[in-house]
């Protein structure tokens, strides 16, 4: 209802909302109030987005930088299988499995879709209709290749059985050049390195193109194979009904192989590497600020754009630190709020996680496997004790069996039945002399300790050296080729430390009234011109040290070098059974 005051103007009952000053002035007041905790909430979560894509990006730039480590590409299965060189009743030849086990360097798929085949190693594909496969070598000789048919195997022993993909190459021949023509010659597999060296190198004499063109390309259509290097080429007919298999026998250098179409390649990723790569980055940014952060994993990550192996050794170390300061930051936090009496708790509480984690993070001391018999429990009568690395266990051997302690306790008169071994992969002298020292007296008691090894002792005396060969391992020809002239440069600089573990280890088998023989390994490598200077140099103090001291010593290069071939390695360090039989003869013929 509307009224008139006194002059005549119309009033309203109660007063307008809108012309109240004091309201007004509140209501804007509101308004600004909300439009600043709006501003301040779009800003915190601004700020947490940033933080969040900082914490992705040094995640992602951490994970770069251990590459090598997580990610690899791998061959689908059925396309290709491993190599193993054994004797098949009078023959040398190869048998063949899915199994690639580890070995370092292994196969190696690279991104351009090449396979990389390291030393020691031999691939073996099916030949596929219509698919083109090329191989190279690294060095200046024609590519080292068999051709033949896919044929059963027997299992290694009656109790085993196959395991997937085992098989046989039956038939097996090998590319010569014969009269002025490229021809498919029957294999022997029993000829030494330096024979076959010597005919790879003629055979790229006769068809390589200008020092060019040493890229043998092989082809198989439905009634025909097709060879062909350099200038060089030969066709013939292919039996339908027969599996063609392809090997690659890389020797002592590098080979490629090829395929067109391109290998189905299989992407395999290691989840807990990444796990670990994001608790790092989150405990880093907790206790040191996102700052520190990011600068850390900007650092490892240019670096190892440059120095990718030495980028990658030292990102453990940032993952030491990180978690280390996590730690210091919550016992800071509740040192803060406890009451005093529990501090020092605390602190030492804090310190105790510390070394849990340096405990984790830095190799523990190394462990003593089980002394094992080759053929089941032979009590007390251990008189001769093998001591050595995975080759002495019968590692690279087709289902890991057999070997030269077996052959030893089966053929040897001196250790038949009274053969135990102590073996550990990746280890080195010190190692040996620890397990043979606190080994049981009956371990080689009046009998012999016979230590296999050294080849490992040229290479992991270094402080990140194994680490090292880990990863160089994943990456191709030429990290490898670099990394073994630094790791053998690393391991001479304590050689002294190699003489002390030989000292200690041969006093201890003295003690037990024991004979001590040293058989110094090799390389396949070593198969074109022996080791180089650091190794003949650690070689010749190893070999001091142990003549000094009553004991016997032998390089099995020197004794080898001349007589061993392609068919003597399985990978690059492990012998095959050819080997093996070798050594087993040599051993028994040397023990007093």
């Amino acid at each position: 209802m509307r009224t008139t005051n006194g002059k005549g103007s119309d009033q309203c009952d109660g007063p307008s909302n809108f012309s109240n000053p004091g309201f007004a002035g509140q209501s804007a007041s509101l308004s600004a109030d909300e439009d600043g905790g709006s501003r301040q909430r779009s800003y915190r979560h601004m700020e947490w987005a940033l933080k969040i894509l900082v914490l992705v990006a040094c995640c992602a730039t951490d994970a770069f930088v251990l590459r090598s480590t997580w990610a690899s590409l791998e061959t689908a299965p059925g396309q290709l299988r491993r190599g193993y060189f054994e004797r098949f009743g009078d023959e040398v030849g190869l048998a063949i499995d899915d199994l690639f086990g580890q070995v370092f360097p292994s196969f190696l798929l690279t991104s351009s879709g090449v396979l990389e085949v390291p030393p020691g190693l031999s691939a073996v594909a099916v030949l596929e209709p219509g698919v083109d496969y090329e191989v190279t070598y690294h060095s200046k000789l024609s590519p080292y290749v068999l051709l033949g048919a896919q044929g059963p195997v027997e299992p290694r022993t009656p109790n085993l059985k196959l395991r997937p993909g085992e098989a046989r190459l039956v038939g097996a021949r090998t590319l010569a050049f014969e009269g002025d023509h490229l021809a498919l010659v029957a294999w022997d597999g029993t000829r030494p390195w330096r024979e076959d060296a010597a005919k790879l190198s003629a055979l790229d004499a006769a068809c390589s193109e200008d020092g060019s063109g040493r890229g043998l390309k092989v082809k198989a259509d439905q009634d025909r194979l097709e060879v062909r290097l350099g200038r060089c080429s030969l066709v013939e007919p292919l039996p339908a009904s027969d599996s063609t298999l392809l090997a690659v026998l890389a020797g002592p250098d590098w080979a490629t192989m090829t395929r067109r179409p391109g290998w189905v390649v299989e992407h395999k990723v290691i989840w807990p590497v990444l796990a670990v790569v994001t608790a790092k980055v989150v405990a880093f940014a907790w206790a040191a600020g996102l700052v520190s952060t990011a600068a850390v994993s900007a650092t490892l990550g240019i670096a190892s754009l440059v120095v990718p192996v030495q980028a990658t050794l030292t990102w453990p170390l940032t993952l030491f630190i990180g978690i280390v300061a996590a730690i210091v930051r919550v016992a800071v936090i509740a040192r803060r709020r406890l009451p005093r009496g529990w501090r020092l708790p605390c602190l030492v509480l804090a310190l105790a996680l510390s070394a849990c984690v340096a405990r984790a993070l830095i190799p523990a001391t190394r462990s003593f496997p089980p002394i094992v018999p080759p053929h089941g429990d032979h009590g007390q009568q251990l008189q001769c004790a093998v001591i050595g690395y995975s080759m002495a266990s019968g590692a690279g051997l087709r289902d890991s069996h057999g070997g030269f302690s077996s052959l030893l306790d089966d053929t040897c008169d001196r250790c038949r039945d009274k053969t135990a071994g102590r073996t550990a992969g990746g280890e080195v002298l010190s190692w040996a002399r620890d397990a043979y020292c606190a080994s049981p007296h009956s371990f080689g008691k009046d009998g012999s300790v016979i230590f296999l090894g050294g080849a490992n002792d040229d290479f992991l005396w270094g402080v990140t050296s194994t680490a090292r060969m880990f990863v160089v391992g994943q990456q191709g020809s030429e990290p490898w080729a670099r990394n073994l002239k630094t790791s053998a440069a690393a391991s001479r600089a304590r050689i002294d430390a190699q003489v002390d573990a030989i000292n200690g280890l041969m006093q201890c088998a003295q003690s037990n009234g024991a004979g001590f023989l040293f058989l110094h390994d090799f390389l396949v490598g070593d198969l074109v011109a022996g080791r180089d200077p650091d190794r003949a140099a650690m070689l010749a103090r190893r070999r001091a040290a142990v003549e000094a001291a009553g004991g016997r010593f032998v390089d099995l290069y020197e004794v080898f070098g001349a007589e061993a071939g392609i068919s003597w390695f399985n990978d690059y360090v492990h012998l095959s059974l050819i080997g093996h039989e070798r050594l087993a003869d040599l051993t028994c013929r040397n023990l007093r």
